[in-house]
């Protein structure tokens, strides 16, 4: 294609349409969002200043119409003169436009309703209530067609009585467009694009594009689809070596590593209770345990975010309604010994969430039908309700509300299949039954690996008397030998090159670091935040590449100094943006390790759970990421808390205002290097001085504790850690920011809490309406999560981010393959191959 024309601007592109000679296109974030490329020029003209968080666009009774999705507002602009000549509130979200019957249509996804513009006086004179959330919106043929992919509805208004008619189009339609022969609509995840009858609402024609169907559009006799295809997971290379055995050392870092602790821990190794810890999780995903879906153990740039099949067949099918799930199992897969006679099964499944909900607590699945009761013990341990296996190849999972993120929570370890009890089939964990203080020495595998020792596991025995597996001893080693039962051709996620894995755990970071360097072990398995890796090895290895390689990679997590919009002076939202000015990120990374161990963040959302689609989003810029007193005085100095508008902070809420950090002695090298948390939160501090802020700075365990305690009364947390534990968007904002889980940010939290909890405020922000919107899930489900991140960032201010923390891996020149395994935060052990007679 010889004519590509890039949008100028670091933004994506969220919404496109034609007319008056150009082609005009909103942007996700940046004031500078409406841009239009003259077709008569072949140039794109300057870009027109609107708004941050704009949706879509539309051109029609001579006018662009621009839908700021932030603002819940309409522009109409002069696309002579480029000029805004009319700004229109409507309902809440406007996602989508469009123009016809002498009116402009806009739907408020967020609100679920469409907004009737009358165009001769630039007001909203109808607003069309909607039974789902709206997707798109399109005219033509006398009516105004939306779909809803939530709801899986096409729906008709007639313009002449804005009433609905509606009818279940497929799964998830996702665009509708209007031509000569009819209504077009794509069907999102399904791959189908359908032509429906005006009149009848009936389908005439439907075909497969193949992938995911999303943007539809029609030109003459054409009509225009776009989709998304996943790529096959890659094959396992060819030419890299197999065979050997990799050494692998875990450092101890005390309690946040069950397996590694020094005084034996044992729930090391299970997947319902210590499972999903930093280091483990790795071991587990790469080694042990199999899930209904998965990833490829890659970075999220390389596909390694992207969902995909592993014991299912292929990706769940939903109910037009999204509310039933239904996973199809692939036959023929068997567990490792001692129960390689057992097939993996429906139940299994089922089993593992019973132990997951009366075991291990989590909250991963409640949005399942009976999850909670099962939880508390209400209907018995073995009854979850929403959950069905009609056959032992199908599992069925009914929701109390549409979650368009389920499919992740199967990738969670504390989802893999347990198996039946050989001696009691009735027992409701099967063979963990009894061992509700920890699993992992009694783990039937369904990976490529098991633990050594365990063909001798004996569960026709009591519980208490079953010998645990001689492989593993937590605290000080573990060894990992092939699983008979695995097979390469039923498993393309893992490629597991090695034929042995040992692990020595425990030691100190110096230990293994000089491990590593006389090559003693392979590789340095380290959970913990920056720096994993002693610097003087790292500083070697740079120096002389003959040694081996660096390879440096983003951990899926983040600090940010979290702020209490209920407390003064963080209630006024000048103040919090003012913070997120004042910081120094480039000294804070610095005080963290340095360059290699993160990156500036600028935005609360991982740029791994949006596929990059913030990278280029800092609303918050300061010259060198250094922070600047000027930009934060002159925010300060719109805050209530200035009354002399000076750009300080006077009032005596500015004053001593209790600020916690995560304390001394707490995770790693990081404290013993560089100060650990307490020394940013004396920089955050010295920072926060210079607008007028001045902390009363703790950085005990005791403080520390209470700062998600919203009834605690926290203002600050300066090292507050965002993180998510499936790869979704979702999992951040309900942890962080739903009424349900109000937490030391307050934002979420409805009246009657403020005034239980002693607060003096009436109200604060709450994006519970927006998150809801975004967890419908769908084709644009990424999009909407990075829409509200942009909300987030500027109309509720929370947080201010300051680093995305890396992992650091120092791969010695014995390695053949490596990766990383963004989904666990470390090295990609299945990945791993040796150079031949490199592994002992």
């Amino acid at each position: 294609m010889d004519d590509l024309h890039g949008v100028p601007s670091n933004a994506p592109p969220v919404g496109i349409a034609t007319g008056h000679g150009s082609i005009w296109v909103t942007t996700a974030f940046g004031e500078d969002s409406l841009f239009h490329f003259d077709l008569r020029a072949g140039q794109w003209a300057p870009p027109i200043r609107l708004s941050s968080g704009l949706a879509g666009v539309a051109f029609g009774l001579d006018a662009v119409w621009v839908a700021d999705k932030a603002d819940n507002l309409v522009y109409r602009v002069d696309p002579v003169t480029d000029t805004v000549v009319a700004t229109i509130p409507v309902g809440e979200g406007p996602e989508a436009i469009a123009v016809g019957a002498d009116a402009v249509w806009v739907a408020n996804s967020v609100q679920g309703t469409v907004s009737r513009i009358d165009t001769t006086t630039d007001r909203v004179i109808a607003t069309v209530a909607l039974r789902g959330t709206p997707s798109a919106i399109a005219s033509g043929m006398g009516a105004v067609w939306v779909v809803s992919e939530a709801a899986s509805l096409l729906m008709r208004i007639d313009p002449a009585t804005n009433t609905v008619v509606e009818t279940v189009l497929g799964t998830a339609p996702s665009s509708v467009v209007v031509s000569d022969a009819g209504v077009w609509v794509s069907e999102g995840v399904s791959g189908t694009v359908s032509r429906v009858d005006p009149q009848s609402l009936k389908r005439l024609r439907s075909l497969s594009v193949g992938g995911a169907a999303d943007g539809i559009a029609v030109a003459g006799p054409f009509v225009w689809v776009t989709r998304h295809v996943l790529p096959a997971p890659p094959q396992a290379a060819s030419g890299v070596p197999r065979g050997g055995t990799l050494r692998v050392v875990i450092p101890s870092w005390g309690t946040n590593e069950v397996l590694a602790d020094l005084s034996p821990q044992p729930n090391a190794l299970d997947p319902q209770i210590g499972g999903g810890t930093l280091t483990t999780s790795e071991i587990l995903r790469c080694c042990l345990l199999r899930t209904l879906v998965s990833y490829v153990a890659s970075p999220y740039d390389e596909g390694g975010a992207d969902l995909r099949p592993d014991l299912a067949l292929g990706l769940p099918s939903v109910s037009a309604d999204g509310l039933v799930w239904t996973f199809r199992i692939r036959p023929g897969l068997h567990y490792a010994p001692p129960m390689q006679q057992r097939e993996i099964v429906a139940q299994d499944f089922v089993r593992s969430l019973q132990r997951d909900a009366r075991v291990g607590g989590s909250t991963a699945y409640s949005v399942i039908e009976g999850y909670d009761n099962a939880a508390h013990g209400n209907g018995g341990p073995s009854t979850i309700a929403g959950l069905q296996t009609p056959d032992d190849h199908t599992l069925v999972v009914h929701l109390k509300e549409v979650d368009g993120d389920l499919p992740y929570r199967f990738a969670l370890l504390e989802s893999a299949p347990i198996p039946p009890s050989p001696v009691d089939p009735s027992a409701p964990y099967g063979v963990a039954s009894g061992h509700d203080s920890g699993y992992g020495r009694y783990l039937v595998a369904s990976g490529p690996y098991m633990i050594d020792g365990s063909s001798a596991l004996d569960f026709s025995a009591q519980p208490d008397r079953q010998r645990p597996v001689s492989g593993l001893q937590p605290g000080r080693n573990l060894t990992l030998v092939p699983n008979p039962e695995w097979r390469a051709s039923s498993d393309a996620l893992r490629p597991a090159y090695v034929a042995r894995m040992e692990f020595t755990i425990g030691v100190t970071n110096d230990a293994a670091a000089s491990m590593l360097d006389d090559g003693r072990v392979d590789l340095i398995l380290n959970g913990t935040p920056p720096p994993q890796i002693m610097p003087w090895l790292v500083d070697k290895v740079q120096a002389d590449h003959r040694l081996g390689d660096i390879q440096v990679h983003a951990r899926d997590y983040q600090r940010a100094v979290e702020m209490n919009v209920a407390m003064p002076p963080f209630d006024d939202i000048h103040v919090r943006k003012a913070v997120n000015y004042i910081l120094d990120k480039r000294a804070l990374r610095s005080a963290h390790g340095g360059d290699m161990t993160g990156s500036v963040m600028t935005h609360y959302i991982l740029d791994s759970l949006e596929g990059d689609a913030l990278s280029g989003y800092d609303p918050y810029s300061t010259p060198d990421e250094s922070g600047s007193v000027l930009m934060a005085r002159h925010e300060m100095s719109l805050s209530r808390y200035d009354p002399g508008h000076t750009g300080m902070c006077t009032a005596a809420a500015c004053k001593n205002i209790l600020a916690a950090t995560i304390p001394v002695g707490q995770i790693g090298l990081f404290p013993r290097l560089y100060g650990g948390f307490p020394r940013l939160g004396e920089m955050i501090a010295s920072n926060l001085s210079q607008i007028g802020l001045t902390l009363n700075l703790q950085s005990t365990k005791a403080i520390h504790d209470l700062t998600q305690d919203p009834a605690k009364k926290i203002p600050l947390d300066l090292t507050f850690g965002l993180g998510a534990t499936s790869k979704t968007a979702s999992d951040s904002f309900s942890f962080d920011f739903t009424s349900s889980a109000v937490g030391g940010s307050l934002v979420g939290a409805t009246p009657d809490q403020l005034r239980d909890w002693g607060y003096s405020v009436k109200s604060v922000p709450n994006v519970d309406a927006r998150i809801h919107e975004c967890a419908q899930g769908g084709v644009r489900e990424t999009q909407c999560w990075a829409a509200l991140d942009v909300y987030v960032m500027e109309k509720v201010v929370p947080v201010a981010p300051y680093i995305t923390e890396n992992v650091v891996d120092v791969v010695p020149s014995r390695i053949a393959h490596y990766s990383y395994d963004q989904f666990s935060d470390a090295v990609a052990l299945d990945q791993i191959a040796l150079k031949p007679g490199k592994g002992s």
